[in-house]
């Protein structure tokens, strides 16, 4: 059997569409599917990366006047033209396609009717239509369970909720223990950081009255400020810079704090038990970030653009002055998610969907 991811990276959209698919993506290379994914070469694409995991990829070009829609940052072509790029490149129909783009919907999906057996969407946004199997949403909201009604076919599968949250199998083994780290901060903010919110996070840092901690900085390949935050951790022994790290989860079970952004982020902390403050990026995270802050998973201090570096010191010291409290986020996070996390129980659905219904075996018969 084979699955199609259609994804995108970009400085714009960032990385995290392109490492949760490639998470379900290993998944499903471990029940025997054959992966595909097709990328578009926007500006700090990860195309080279996935290369280097070893993905096959269908690379669509990006165009020189991308059209003027509400989409076009996120895409860069219009629905039609992205589905017939993606068939001109695609040399047979797919058992699976996959589709985890905020400028894709229900035109480019049965656009690209005859080209797939059973479609799959991931989405969180929720505001538009979508013609598909299944649906997925991570994300906790207060409505998460209803706020697809009358978005999606009446015989969507629908997949909501963080027990169904997207985390690699590293995330899943030795969950640490309930306490508290040596005092020791993580900072991410993302593939991009367009804002450089983690040089900010670096300054609040060193206005801190402790001074006796550790830091690991976390930046992606597409980070436009990798030089400043470079020169900045090189300055200051106690600050650690990580570039596209593979290493993510094992830093998270060691730190006391995050601070970090939105997003699906949030699901790697929660597995991690690990308490943070969350600066969002984009208007899409607002909403989960309010619903995890108002469960004591996290503190929300507001959005990139109302954000000040004293406003970050002096909100990371209020959280250290309080043990009880960040004990409590610690515990409250770890309850979120499920201990096998979403990966396998999708893939499971699916492959089982795909054996007893559709007729094909694992070979692809």
């Amino acid at each position: 059997m084979r699955a199609l991811f259609r994804v995108d990276a970009s400085t714009i959209i960032g990385s995290g569409h392109v490492i949760r698919c490639l998470t379900l993506a290993k998944a499903f290379e471990k029940k025997g599917w054959e992966i595909l994914f097709c990328c578009r070469e926007h500006k700090g694409h990860l195309i080279d990366w996935l290369e280097e995991q070893k993905i096959k990829l269908i690379k669509l070009p990006l165009l020189p006047e991308p059209p003027a829609h509400s989409y076009a940052c996120w895409l860069g072509a219009t629905e039609l033209q992205d589905a017939e790029a993606l068939q001109l490149q695609l040399d047979s129909p797919v058992d699976l396609l996959v589709i985890d783009h905020y400028g894709l919907s229900a035109t480019f999906e049965q656009a690209m009717q005859g080209y797939f057996r059973k479609l799959f969407v991931i989405d969180d946004l929720a505001n538009r239509r979508h013609q598909c199997d299944y649906l997925l949403d991570q994300n906790l909201y207060p409505d998460y369970q209803t706020r697809y009604e009358g978005s999606v076919n009446v015989d969507c599968q629908l997949l909501l909720g963080p027990e169904y949250a997207l985390l690699r199998p590293e995330f899943l083994r030795n969950r640490p223990s309930l306490n508290p780290s040596p005092l020791t901060f993580l900072v991410f903010f993302g593939g991009t950081d367009l804002p450089n919110l983690t040089c900010m996070a670096i300054k609040a840092l060193q206005t801190l009255k402790i001074k006796a901690f550790r830091a690991d900085i976390v930046i992606g390949l597409a980070n436009p400020h990798h030089q400043q935050v470079k020169e900045l951790c090189a300055a200051d022994k106690r600050f650690q810079l990580h570039v596209q790290t593979d290493q993510m989860a094992e830093l998270m079970q060691k730190s006391t704090l995050m601070i970090g952004a939105g997003g699906t982020t949030h699901w790697e902390r929660c597995a991690s038990a690990l308490p943070a403050l969350v600066v969002t990026l984009a208007e899409n995270q607002i909403a989960g970030t309010l619903s995890l802050a108002a469960a004591g998973v996290c503190d929300y201090l507001g959005d990139a653009a109302q954000v000040t570096t004293a406003q970050m010191t002096q909100a990371i010291s209020g959280l250290l002055a309080q043990p009880e409290y960040l004990e409590s986020m610690r515990k409250k996070a770890s309850q979120v998610i499920s201990p096998d996390g979403g990966c396998n129980k999708i893939v499971d659905l699916i492959t089982t969907d795909f054996m007893t219904n559709v007729g094909i075996t694992g070979n692809g018969q």
